[in-house]
């Protein structure tokens, strides 16, 4: 009796501590996304949703499953949102984005925007114009396993992918390894104003890579049983990304080794 009555303060605590609202379970993919969602639990994405929780009073329970396990599961109503999913016309049938008055995706309500930009020496005629490369002798590098390594190959490049570390790519570059480097802008831009001394060597090409913004999705069963709460985290979502204290989480994240 008296573990019973221990395990019924414990609920208690624990549903005091998240809130009246019942816990929503959001799943996303298990594997390493730099830096909105790691394998450990940190990450960008984690960071704003913390916050949306304590904004709202929630608590997000997090499942980790290969990425279609985590759409499909969404359709189905086996989750009641997804994350960090970019939009396609086929994922319509899976859930819901934020939209707008017009019905279209709203992209003010995103997560976050992943950009890659082109990182090249001072003085280097190698060149994107947004559609073509020009004048590249040697390889591009690119942070092992990350998806703009397609791009990249689409063209014809040969890419260099010996290092998971952005910081000894930027130095290969220094060296002439490599003709220029594929970065997120967020850490290729952060590293550049961490180490001066390659800044005065390297610069960023003006033209993105690719860019896409990237949405937490919600299920049909939350949006047909709870509209308004759905409409709510997405609007949380904005706001807390555009607040200053989840501009200095951005920073702090980004400054780790």
């Amino acid at each position: 009796m008296r573990q019973v009555l221990c395990c019924c303060l414990l609920w208690l605590v624990a549903c005091a501590s998240h809130g009246a609202e019942p816990g929503l379970t959001l799943c996303h993919e298990d594997q390493d996304s730099f830096p909105w969602v790691m394998t450990d639990g940190t990450g960008l994405n984690f960071e704003l949703l913390g916050l949306v929780e304590r904004a709202l009073a929630l608590h997000f329970v997090y499942v980790a499953v290969p990425w279609k396990r985590c759409l499909a599961g969404l359709e189905h109503g086996l989750y009641d949102g997804a994350f960090a999913a970019s939009f396609k016309q086929e994922r319509l049938s899976m859930g819901h984005y934020p939209s707008d008055g017009a019905g279209q995706v709203d992209e003010f309500r995103r997560l976050h925007t992943s950009r890659y930009a082109l990182y090249r020496r001072i003085g280097s005629a190698a060149a994107w114009d947004g559609q073509r490369f020009s004048h590249f002798t040697r390889r591009v590098g690119s942070l092992s396993g990350f998806s703009i390594r397609d791009l990249l190959l689409a063209h014809g490049l040969e890419v260099d992918e010996s290092s998971r570390d952005p910081l000894a790519l930027l130095r290969m570059l220094i060296h002439g390894r490599v003709d220029a480097v594929a970065l997120q802008t967020q850490r290729g831009d952060f590293l550049l104003k961490a180490h001066p001394q390659l800044a005065q060597r390297l610069e960023k090409l003006p033209q993105p890579l690719e860019e896409k913004a990237y949405y937490l999705m919600l299920s049909k069963d939350l949006l047909a049983r709870e509209a308004n709460l759905a409409e709510a985290i997405w609007d949380e979502v904005r706001r807390q990304r555009e607040s200053s204290e989840y501009q200095a989480r951005v920073a702090a994240y980004l400054a780790r080794p």
